[in-house]
């Protein structure tokens, strides 16, 4: 999948488990935390990618992608449960870093975060290349599974950019628009 199909999932599942999972209770630090962390851990798998959007997206980001690319193999580490586990450990501690007048509860945003990160790996495992899920195990992965791996998208093509993309995008706008009343209560007072 390419980074803004990446990106739209990443958000649509990470801000749509916040909301189902929060109380209507005024928690804006914490929306605007699960939104940036669901943003960047729709595109983190990526990183071992100098091209990807994550290194467009932080600053510095161009500069740290070249120097990480000859270390790191695409579609590697990155992209298996162990990257989840690194990923979301990584965040917590980051979280954790944060002063507590901020008022971000860490819990809901890693697990938002991670669900984003997760979305990443799904989404990648339903294309032609596939996904080492068991890394270091290198057998690549993909849904659904050989024999049937013909009918796996192919990233950047027409049913990514036609089907998949506006989709999640309408789902995106349908779950705030259902959740409006909930979203003002979680920003305002």
């Amino acid at each position: 999948m390419t980074g803004k199909t990446h990106r739209i999932i990443g958000l649509t599942v990470g801000v749509g488990y916040f909301l189902a999972s929060s109380a209507a209770i005024y928690q804006p630090a914490t929306l605007g935390a699960v939104i940036v962390a669901s943003y960047l851990g729709s595109l983190m798998p990526d990183a071992d990618d100098a091209g990807a959007d994550i290194w467009h997206t932080i600053p510095l980001g161009h500069s740290v992608g070249k120097i990480s690319d000859p270390l790191l193999k695409h579609r590697n580490i990155s992209h298996s449960i162990v990257g989840i586990g690194i990923y979301a450990y990584l965040i917590y501690l980051l979280l954790k870093s944060f002063p507590s007048y901020w008022s971000i509860e860490i819990e809901p945003v890693v697990i938002a975060s991670s669900i984003a990160y997760g979305s990443h790996l799904l989404a990648d495992s339903l294309t032609v290349e596939g996904i080492p899920v068991f890394w270091p195990w290198k057998r690549m992965f993909g849904i659904p599974p050989q024999p049937f791996d013909g009918i796996r998208i192919q990233t950047g093509k027409w049913f990514e950019n036609l089907v998949i993309f506006p989709a999640i995008n309408v789902i995106l706008i349908i779950i705030i628009a259902s959740l409006w009343d909930k979203i003002k209560s979680i920003i305002y007072r």
